[in-house]
Formats: structure tokens, sequence, C-alpha cells
């Protein structure tokens, strides 16, 4: 039978295609071809025009083929271009342009294609760039009313910003609480601070924080309250970090009614927990126990406790729902104990 000159080039293609694929054999007998585009952290990336990309561990790779030159670096720091070919069980032998060289699978530690970068310098890229500070931005309100039987009115804004290391934190911020119920004012409250906090390995650090707060409801004038001290990192991952803070500080505070002013050396105890569950939501917990050194009875402890869920698809705009907790010892008015829940709409941006 003879073929066509048609059919004849598209045999030939067709053996060229499968001639020049990549192949590599894995430790049960398994040939796989493709284009290996990059060997990285122990594994072998294989583009497939079946089953596209395959990710296959260097441990279950017996040997592999190039038919094109690709960059070959080796356990020893080695770094070679040109074709791979196999030369026996477990053996690899690479023709470059100073000679050929014969060595193990297993003592390959990176190879890319010509057209590609040296994924150690990519690495080093990414490395750079997470270590590198970013500011980071983030605004928050709410606000109701309601008309009737019941008049109610509430506003609360909120904003800070932070510049962001894996090992160190700057961050700034400030927020606003006005509230009316029937007439009556329920909460007129303008509080703003700093703080920056810097981890030396990677479990221990230090911090120094400071806070300013007037709070006309509770005929607080002015409360200044400081703190500095040791960082201690218990849980450090990508998605859950737990930090213990415990230090010295000083209150003062100066009040709108008769009461004396408070002027005292204090402890400053805290802790701060964050959990990311995937990107469906995140949990924020806050903590801070600040009770006077001449006067362990004499004490401040403000908890809030949060879900931040996403909106859409995006990671700008978020709504945050929880409980806020701030009691005071020796209250200036007559409550020791406020309690708010609350809702607030977030967005966030770099």
């Amino acid at each position: 039978m003879k073929l066509k000159p048609s059919s004849l080039l598209c045999l030939t293609l067709a053996v060229q295609t499968i001639t020049q694929a990549d192949t590599v054999l894995t430790t049960d007998g398994a040939r796989l071809t493709g284009s290996i585009t990059l060997i990285d952290a122990g594994v072998i990336h294989l583009q497939t025009s079946y089953a596209g990309t395959l990710k296959i561990q260097q441990d279950q790779v017996a040997s592999f083929e190039t038919d094109e030159p690709v960059f070959v670096r080796l356990a020893s720091g080695t770094t070679m271009s040109g074709p791979v070919k196999s030369s026996g069980p477990g053996k690899l032998k690479i023709q470059s342009e100073d000679g050929i060289l014969e060595t193990d699978t297993t003592r390959v530690v990176a190879s890319w294609s010509p057209t590609a970068e040296d994924p150690a310098i990519v690495a080093l890229r990414k490395e750079e760039e997470s270590m590198r500070r970013k500011w980071k931005f983030r605004g928050a309100f709410d606000l109701l009313g309601k008309d009737g039987n019941t008049e109610e009115f509430s506003l609360g804004i909120a904003f800070d910003a932070k510049l962001v290391s894996p090992n160190d934190e700057l961050a700034f911020f400030g927020e606003y609480e006005q509230r009316e119920k029937n007439g009556d004012q329920t909460e007129d409250r303008i509080r703003g601070g700093s703080s920056y906090e810097s981890f030396y390995n990677e479990h221990y650090g230090w911090y120094v924080r400071t806070e300013l707060e007037q709070d006309k409801i509770d005929e607080i004038d002015l409360r200044s309250t400081s703190g500095a001290g040791l960082s201690f990192r218990l849980i450090n991952k990508e998605n859950q970090k737990l930090v213990a803070r415990t230090g010295l500080g000083y209150r003062n505070t100066s009040y709108s009614n008769d009461k004396e002013n408070e002027s005292s050396a204090t402890l400053d105890f805290g802790i701060a927990h964050e959990y990311k569950f995937k990107q469906f939501f995140s949990m924020e917990n806050d903590l801070t126990y600040v009770p006077s050194i001449d006067d362990f009875g004499n004490y401040r402890v403000v908890h809030d406790s949060g879900i931040v869920i996403p909106l859409g698809t995006g990671e700008r705009w978020k709504i945050r729902m929880g409980v806020k907790n701030e009691y005071e010892s020796q209250p200036a008015a007559a409550e020791k104990l406020d309690t708010t829940y609350y809702s607030k709409m977030i967005y966030s941006w770099d």
C-alpha cells in the first residue's frame, strides 16, 4: 500500500513529536512523556498534552531524558547545560559542550529550560519580597438608625494603618463611637494610639505601645496608657498566630467629674490570636489586662473577639461580627462593665 504525500507528512510529524518528547521513567515502571519544564524542591514538572502539568516526586523517578538542552544543577553546586540521557537504572548522562558527565538521578537538585529562570533566583526573589515591609490599610464603619416606638442612632468609624514584615509590625489606629437611644446618649468616645512589635527569632521579641482615649459617657476627660515588654510567639503558622505579651506600663487618667485623677505604674499583659479557615472566614481575639502595681484591685480588662467574613470573591470588602467587653474595677461612672455587640463593614487595601 502506498502512502499519499500528505499522509506521509503527518506520519513523519507524529513520529518526530513522539521522538522529541521528554521521558520520565518512574520506579514502578510507568513511562511518562511530555516536556520537563522544571525540577525544583524534589519535584519534576512534566507538561503533557493529555493531563496538563504532572508533578512527580523525584524519589519516585528512576530516570528521565530530555531531547532539548536544559540547565541542570547538581547537589555539589555544579551547573551544566545540555540534553540529559538515561545511562542505566538511576543513572544520567549530561551532554554539555565541555564534555559528558555521568551522575545519579538523586544528585540532580534543579533543572530548567533555557527560556526559563533559575529557580534559585526565583526563590530568592520571593523570599526578599516576603521580607519586605508593606503598608496595609483598613477602614471600618457601622451605622444604625431606628425610628418609631424606639428612637436609636449609632455611628462607629475606625481606621488603622500597619507597616508589616514577617518579623515586625508598626501600627497606628483611631476610632470614634457615638450612640443614642430615645434621646439619651449612650456612647461618645474617641480613641487612638500606636504600637511597634519586633521578633529577633522565631519565638521571642519585644513591643511598645501607647494609647489615648476620651470617653464622655464614662466621664473620662483623657486617659493615656503606655506599655513595653517582651513578646512570645507561641504559634506562628500561615493560618494561625498566637502571641502573648508581658511588660510594664504607665496609666494616667483625668476625670471630668469629682473623682480624683489617677496616675500609676502598671503591669501590662496581653494575648492576641488569629486563625484563618482557608478563604471562608477568620477569627480574631484580643485580650489585655492592665493592673496597677500599687493596688492590684485597680485594674482594667479589655476583650474583643470577632469573626471576619469576606464579601464576594475579593479580599477588600469584609464584614466583622463580634463582641467587645471592657471592665474597669474602679470606674468613674456607675457601670463597671461595658459590653458591645457589633457588626462592621471593612474595606482593606495595600
